[in-house]
């Protein structure tokens, strides 16, 4: 298995670089003076200077001995400065995105997709290529430190018209989003101009453009402003200039590409010839040798042009999926577990003998009722779904009360409601056009205007678009017969729960802003912070009150909500003084460390307990990404899919704190064009910019290999579907409910304080 990950050997680890005391005011005056031969960079209070092709280095009298092994940051800084300055240098003719992550556009012609298509006053002035990537990371091995350079490829739009072109052409601007392209002092011709998206293009008055922004109407040049480079406006532009026919045959191109972009064993040559290209060249007989990267002074490092060779870590191992409260019927298939034994909670589960709700188009009752019908009693010799929802779930009976509707318009379906009689149904199953789920207007979409008005109500809701309801697989029904007993507050199945002396609380984090627009000042000053608690087993205990609140009072909010929540939860699971708890904390990322002070906060409002705490982020967006070269792919109906792909838990540890797990696997790429995932990131976060942490290290758990484990366990839980997710369920539980909640705030008389009683403890949200 090898890691998009090329190692660096710095040829001698102790070197010297002039320093200067920092301010913002020199700063700015050296670069000013000596850009051109001299990289300037901060850290801390120090200014440090690194001489690439000057002559004068008596300008700079102080001089600091530094360690690469020890003095991290500098020595990462440094990497990045004469790397730039090198690429600059060889490729002379290459404009970099970004200086970090470094990123620049290939210049070959066969990376753009659509050349070949353009007429040529188009070529280079649009084009959809392969962008390339190089971020600098460092890699632990117990002491060991490894630095290196890890690349990646993607595909983006270029568009270098200019808005006042636009305009000469006759292209109209009106209501399209716009970025306000600026050079930075000094950078012109050294990398392209930022692009701030500042809003919408009103109208224009001349050659000045009336922009919709978060500081009001601005009016700017029209040839400082681009279209943003959105497959939406890329189409409108091209539609204009070459029709629409001749688009949408650029478009079906594209999309044909999509199984080379995204297939494992291309990208892991496309990186392999770029790493080639950056850190190797042939002298005058032909040979290869590997490039010099250095500065005038002590410092120089060569980068291997060859993928770090790696092996898993962890042995992570699937879990084991239990049906009985006495944990001894077991099953390593989540669904035969189900068909064999029953759900989890069967014994305990209400309300056995619901009552649903089912709203379906009159034009369409033959397909709803047959669709009904197979739901409840399921699909005979079929190998998913032949026993059906009353039976596998083992309810002792479900009455159906089905409506008409004449139309899918929102009244239609609010007379269906208000006719209800006063007892209310335990669960809707609505028909809708897939449509509904993509109209923009979320204000007035059904889709959410109905979910609100039913969640108010106190109903979970499991929507079914026409074209599913028409298709009815048994895969499809198998899923939605799972949602809805998720939905109706059952747990089909627990894991195996660590058998330690310590009692455990698994916690998703996480929060959602509520912001107006995407545009550059947007104002991001009220948050909703959302946790969700589940056991050690995978049980889902409670989550929060669903609140948004002033940013400044986010800190009391979130410290409120955990501690009423864990207050309730030590009462129901008898928690004895002296007792010790640990508390897993999952979270995507901290606003600025806040949710790490909650949670020390948090403990210490505890004293009775002997508390200790993980801190875990989880991300699905880094740079790394694992390749099986030995992996030749799944044959499915003449097409091979998952060529190079790593099996699912293949895993790296990055470092004693951070590791990297593959959760789609070679299994679980659906088709040549599904693509494949960078593998999860998972770091346990240690306290950063304190003077004093003593008090919260003795708290840390920081057991990496059980976190990991635990966390890989939790993808087993979603629910949605029998298939593991990519993420663990309390993230994902999190994910769902701030995404939910961040669309139905936006529908009138939607109140959140409709999920904070009976729905509850259930997964409406699904």
């Amino acid at each position: 298995m090898q890691l998009n990950f090329f190692p660096i050997t710095i040829n001698s680890t102790k070197y010297r670089l002039a320093s200067e005391p920092y301010s913002v005011e020199r700063l700015k005056e050296l670069r000013s003076s000596y850009n051109k031969t001299h990289s300037f960079f901060r850290h801390e209070d120090k200014i440090f200077i690194s001489n690439k092709e000057g002559n004068d280095e008596q300008l700079f009298s102080s001089f600091v001995d530094l360690n690469a092994n020890s003095d991290e940051q500098v020595t990462s800084s440094l990497i990045k400065h004469i790397f730039f300055r090198t690429f600059k240098d060889r490729f002379k003719n290459y404009i970099p995105v970004d200086f970090y992550p470094f990123r620049f556009f290939s210049s070959q012609e066969k990376d753009d997709i659509i050349r070949s298509v353009l007429p040529d006053d188009l070529k280079e002035r649009v084009a959809f290529k392969k962008m390339i990537e190089v971020q600098l990371r460092l890699i632990r091995n117990g002491t060991e430190l490894q630095y290196g350079f890890v690349i990646n490829t993607s595909r983006n739009w270029v568009f270098t018209k200019n808005c006042k072109e636009l305009k000469d052409e006759g292209f109209i601007l009106d209501n399209l989003e716009v970025l306000h392209n600026d050079y930075n002092p000094g950078l012109k011709g050294i990398l392209e101009p930022d692009d701030d998206f500042i809003g919408t293009l009103i109208r224009t008055d001349g050659n000045e453009a009336i922009i919709h922004s978060n500081e009001g109407e601005l009016s700017i040049p029209l040839d400082k402003l681009s279209i943003r480079k959105t497959g939406y406006n890329m189409g409108a532009y091209l539609s204009f200039r070459l029709g629409e026919e001749k688009w949408n045959s650029i478009s079906a191109l594209i999309k044909s590409k999509r199984h080379e972009i995204l297939n494992n064993k291309k990208v892991h040559e496309d990186i392999s010839k770029i790493a080639h290209s950056l850190f190797v060249e042939k002298d005058e007989r032909g040979d290869y040798y590997f490039i010099q990267f250095r500065n005038k002074g002590e410092f120089s490092f060569s980068v291997n042009n060859r993928m770090l060779e790696v092996q898993n870590s962890i042995n992570l191992k699937a879990p084991t999926f239990i049906f009985d409260f006495a944990r001894t019927q077991t099953c390593a298939t989540a669904d035969i577990g189900l068909k064999r034994y029953g759900p989890w909670d069967s014994q305990i589960f209400q309300p056995k003998s619901p009552t649903f709700l089912c709203i379906g188009h009159k034009d369409n009752r033959g397909y709803f009722t047959s669709f009904l019908r197979k739901l409840l009693d399921g699909v005979p010799n079929s190998q998913w779904y032949d026993s059906g929802l009353q039976k596998k779930y083992e309810f002792q009976r479900i009455t159906i009360d089905d409506r008409d509707i004449k139309s899918f318009e929102w009244d239609a379906y609010l007379d269906v409601i208000r006719s209800l009689e006063d007892t209310r149904p335990d669960l809707a199953i609505i028909e809708i056009p897939a449509s509904f789920k993509f109209q923009k207007d979320q204000q007035n979409n059904p889709y959410y205007k109905i979910k609100a008005k039913l969640l108010k109500l106190e109903i979970p809701v499991q929507f079914i678009t026409s074209e599913n309801m028409r298709q009815s697989t048994d895969v499809v029904l198998n899923s939605i017969a799972l949602q809805i007993y998720a939905k109706l507050g059952g747990i089909p199945w627990v894991l195996p729960s660590n058998q330690t002396i310590d009692r455990e609380l698994i916690i998703g984090v996480g929060h959602s802003w509520v912001r107006e627009n995407a545009f550059k000042g947007a104002q991001q000053d009220r948050v909703v912070g959302l946790t969700t608690f589940m056991a050690s087993d995978g049980q889902y205990l409670v989550s929060s009150k669903a609140k948004d609140v002033p940013f400044d009072e986010y800190f009391q909010e979130l410290l409120n909500n955990l501690k009423s929540s864990i207050d309730k939860l030590e009462r129901d699971l008898g928690w004895q003084p002296n007792d010790t708890i640990r508390l897993v904390f999952h979270i995507f990322k901290p606003i600025k460390n806040v949710e790490f002070d909650v949670i020390a906060r948090l403990v210490s409002l505890y004293p009775q307990y002997r508390i200790n705490f993980a801190f875990v982020t989880i991300s699905k967006h880094n740079p790394f990404r694992l390749f099986d070269v030995s992996q030749p792919g799944i044959v499915r109906a003449d097409q091979v899919k998952g060529e190079y792909v790593p099996g699912r838990g293949s895993n790296y540890k990055i470092d004693n704190y951070t590791a990297v797990v593959q959760m789609l696997g070679v299994r679980e790429v659906k088709s040549p064009t599904h693509g494949v995932s960078n593998p999860m990131q998972i770091k346990i976060r240690l306290p950063e910019g304190r003077a004093d942490t003593a008090d919260i290290d003795r708290l840390l758990f920081t057991d990496l290999d059980y976190i990991v484990q635990q966390l890989y366990s939790f993808t087993y839980l979603s629910w949605r579907n029998f298939l593991p997710s990519e993420i663990p369920a309390t993230m994902l539980y999190s994910t769902l409910i701030a995404r939910l909640l961040g669309r139905l705030r936006k529908i009138e008389g939607w109140d959140p304080d409709s999920i904070n009683f009976k729905l509850k403890q259930r997964k409406w949200f699904l």
